[in-house]
């Protein structure tokens, strides 16, 4: 991964041009380690992270009712593994 790249500092772009952060996605085959973020603005949802290389950004249009369906498939499967991991 290029380290020149913060992806908190992209998240805090994404969040100062207006785009509310909803949740992870996770197992999104375009994504770095297959994981990236859902934000909504206005009424539209996109997926936004790091591209597979590590050097680039990208953003694909998801519709609302699957963005909600990933971020909670998504936060479910990391409370699993984190609720696995603290026993």
């Amino acid at each position: 991964m290029n380290k020149d790249i913060d992806i908190n500092k992209l998240d805090e772009e994404m969040q100062k041009k207006g785009w509310n952060f909803l949740g992870p996605i996770l197992h999104y085959e375009k994504a770095l380690k297959k994981q990236a973020n859902i934000y909504e603005k206005n009424g539209k949802y996109v997926i936004f992270g790091l591209d597979k290389t590590g050097k680039k950004t990208f953003q694909d249009s998801i519709s609302r009712e699957e963005a909600e369906k990933r971020v909670k498939k998504s936060v479910i499967e990391i409370s699993k593994f984190m609720l696995g991991n603290s026993q």
